[in-house]
């Protein structure tokens, strides 16, 4: 989209341009934190394909909106994030979130309730109980426990999602993912995977088997919509 090339009949024609539709706005909310790998985005915003995912990325990088990072690394990484001018539609953004926070108020946090997702924290108290209150989750559907607990106790709790803060007091979260990994598959279905991270943590946190990782200090509301985008309220 270049504007300088079209005719519009107002100038909100040229906004809808370039970021109209269901997903470029999604998208652009997700960046607004942090940059996010592709497989991120597609587990953080349900509906969306492959396919579509592409080619809005593809879009709005030729509309200078967010900015394409390859890193030379082996498996390949590619990292998408907003761009100075892509920076300038974070207050529109926020205006369309608290817009339909208000049209769904009796969503939780605007979102969705949490409530029944089994919810598993590895994190140090006092965190772990700020984040229970914060999330709103009844006590009985989350369970804290350490970095090193055994399969056996994480199996006898079966979670939907398992967040994690890497401050937790361990370095090695990987031995935790290969325990979620077995479980995956004594169950037969996707446990996922959150990295509660310091920027510099991202790339760690990956190649732990993190799924998505959350820049602290992450909004309640993000955190809200990554979990239940898992446990597939949003769909």
């Amino acid at each position: 989209m270049n504007p300088s090339k079209k005719k519009y009949g107002c100038p909100v024609e040229v906004t809808v341009d370039a970021i109209g539709g269901r997903w470029k706005s999604a998208i652009l909310w997700w960046l607004r934190q942090s940059a996010k790998r592709p497989n991120e985005l597609m587990l953080l915003i349900p509906g969306i394909t492959q396919k579509v995912l592409t080619n809005q990325l593809r879009e709005l990088e030729a509309d200078g909106l967010i900015h394409r990072q390859a890193y030379r690394e082996t498996p390949p990484r590619v990292e998408y994030s907003l761009t100075p001018e892509g920076e300038t539609l974070r207050p529109l953004i926020e205006m369309m979130a608290n817009w339909g926070k208000e049209k769904l108020p009796e969503f939780q946090f605007g979102i969705v309730s949490l409530k029944d997702i089994q919810l598993l924290l590895v994190a140090d108290e006092p965190y772990a109980q700020r984040l229970r209150i914060q999330l709103g989750i009844i006590y009985e559907a989350t369970v804290t426990i350490a970095p090193e607990t055994p399969l056996e106790q994480i199996r006898q709790f079966q979670p939907d999602v398992v967040l994690v803060d890497l401050d937790a007091g361990s370095e090695d979260f990987a031995v935790l993912n290969r325990h979620i990994q077995q479980l995956e598959a004594e169950l037969a279905r996707t446990i996922f995977t959150i990295a509660l991270a310091n920027s510099d943590q991202r790339k760690q946190a990956f190649s732990q088997g993190f799924q998505v990782v959350l820049i602290k200090p992450v909004e309640m509301i993000e955190l809200v919509a990554a979990i239940a985008s898992f446990a597939g309220r949003l769909g």
